[in-house]
C-alpha cells in the first residue's frame, strides 16, 4: 500500500494539496491531508491506516515549510519516506542575514490581530510564490479569512518558526528523505537550507536526496514538477520499502 499524509506550512491550508493529491491519486496512492485550521475549517489530524502486511507497506510524509515541526510526531516517526519541501531545521541562520530576517519575523508577528494583519498575510502569500504567480481574488477569499482560534495559531506557530532550532521531533533515522529546494525562494535564506541538509546527514542512516527546481519559489505549483517528486518515490526507492 502507498499511503501520504501532507501537512502545509504556516499561513497554509489543507486545499493546497488539491492537485497533489489529484496527481498522486491517479496512480493508487492513498493520500490525507493535515489541517492546522488557521480559518473557519476545524483542525485535523489524520493517522496512518492499518497494515496487516507492512512488507508492502510505504508511507510518504510530505512536508512544506513549517510543516515539518507541526506534523504529528507519531505520523513522523512512522513514516517510511519523508519528503520535505523548503523546509528547515533552524528558520533563522547564523550569520550576517541573521538580523534583518529576526526583525521581519517580529514585524510579522506583531501584525497578527491589527489592522496590518491582511496586508502581511497577502505579503507573504505573495512572496512565497514567487517566481510564480498568485491569484490575488483567491487569496482573499480563501487564504486570509481566519478564525479567531486559528489566529492564536498562526502567532504560536510563527514564534515555533522564530525559534526553531533542530530537526523536527520525531524524524526516524531510517526515513528515506527527500529534500525539495525552490531556485528562486524567497523565503528561505540559503544558509538555513545548507544548514538542513547538514543535519539530515548527521541524523539518518541514509543520506538525504536533494532535487533542485529552477522554475519554482517557495511554494511548489507546476504539474510537472510533482511529477518529478511521484517518480522519485515511486521508482528511485522502489525497493526500499519496509
Amino acid at each position: 500500500m502507498k499511503e501520504i499524509i501532507a501537512m502545509h506550512g504556516w499561513a497554509g491550508d489543507s486545499h493546497q494539496w488539491s492537485s497533489w493529491k489529484q496527481i498522486f491519486a491517479s496512480c493508487g496512492w492513498k493520500w490525507k491531508s493535515v489541517e492546522r485550521g488557521y480559518k473557519d475549517t476545524s483542525p485535523n489530524t489524520p493517522t496512518w491506516n492499518n497494515i496487516s502486511n507492512p512488507v508492502e507497506l510505504k508511507r510518504v510524509a510530505i512536508c512544506h515549510s513549517l510543516g515539518s515541526h507541526l506534523i504529528d510526531q507519531q505520523v513522523l516517526h512512522s513514516a517510511t519516506h519523508v519528503v520535505l519541501i523548503n523546509s528547515f531545521s533552524r528558520f533563522i541562520p547564523n550569520g550576517k542575514e541573521n538580523r534583518p530576517i529576526k526583525l521581519a519575523l517580529n514585524r510579522m508577528i506583531n501584525a497578527i490581530n491589527t489592522s496590518n494583519e491582511t496586508a502581511m498575510l497577502r505579503k507573504f502569500h505573495i512572496k512565497a510564490y514567487k517566481p510564480n504567480s498568485i491569484d490575488l481574488k483567491s487569496t482573499k477569499s480563501n487564504l486570509l479569512h481566519l478564525s479567531d482560534s486559528g489566529r492564536l495559531r498562526l502567532k504560536k506557530d510563527l514564534i515555533l518558526l522564530k525559534n526553531s532550532n533542530s530537526l523536527p521531533n520525531g524524524l526516524n533515522t531510517s526515513s528515506k528523505v527527500l529534500i525539495i529546494n525552490g531556485a528562486q525562494d524567497y523565503i528561505l535564506a540559503n544558509q538555513t537550507k545548507v544548514k538542513l541538509a547538514e543535519d539530515l546527514i548527521n541524523h539518518l542512516e541514509t543520506s538525504p536526496t536533494t532535487i533542485y527546481l529552477q522554475d519554482e519559489g517557495h511554494s511548489i505549483t507546476k504539474t510537472k514538477n510533482i511529477k518529478k517528486i511521484k517518480h522519485w518515490l515511486e521508482f528511485d526507492h522502489a525497493n526500499n520499502m519496509v
